[in-house]
């Protein structure tokens, strides 16, 4: 599952490149693009484009993914990869882009590639290792749970407002 604008600045092209590789090699499962088109998507049987889709049909997307990929270079933060990990889904993400790679380093919640190698590499191990893509999507949403649920996030804006006050006072 891709979820986003599908354009050339998200990487999109290379995904499009990596995944036709992918499947002109091995029995591929079904690319679902989820997001309006900045790009042409290729007319491939294993590729679906659907366009903007309604919150309804991006949370059951989510439910039955089996991996989100975010092939971005230029990510400062993937809300739509800690969406993947609030629904236990591992991500495969752009080795290039050092904040996707650190997060899921950190979340020890899904692969990462360099190169159209790499992709496949990666997509095949998480397509028949159900359990290990399982505890890499179940280790997400701990990640998730453990940074980014409100009362973390308002703890962590609390003391640094408290800390900018203190240096302000002194």
């Amino acid at each position: 599952l891709y979820l986003g604008r599908v354009d050339r600045n998200k990487g999109c092209h290379t995904l499009l490149e990596y995944f036709q590789d992918y499947a002109a090699a091995n029995d591929a499962p079904m690319l679902v693009l989820a997001g309006p088109a900045k790009l042409q998507v290729p007319a491939h049987p294993r590729i679906r484009a659907l366009g903007y889709v309604s919150d309804e049909v991006r949370s059951a997307l989510l439910t039955h993914a089996r991996a989100l990929v975010v092939p971005s270079r230029y990510e400062s933060l993937s809300i739509v990869l800690l969406e993947a990990w609030n629904h236990a889904v591992p991500g495969l993400v752009n080795a290039h882009c050092r904040v996707l790679a650190g997060q899921v380093t950190r979340a020890n919640g899904g692969l990462y590639y360099r190169s159209s190698a790499e992709f496949a590499e990666a997509l095949s191990y998480l397509l028949t290792h159900d359990d290990e893509r399982q505890t890499l999507g179940r280790q997400g949403l701990a990640y998730v749970e453990r940074e980014y649920r409100w009362p973390t996030v308002l703890e962590r804006v609390e003391g640094l407002l408290a800390a900018t006050k203190a240096i302000r006072d002194s």
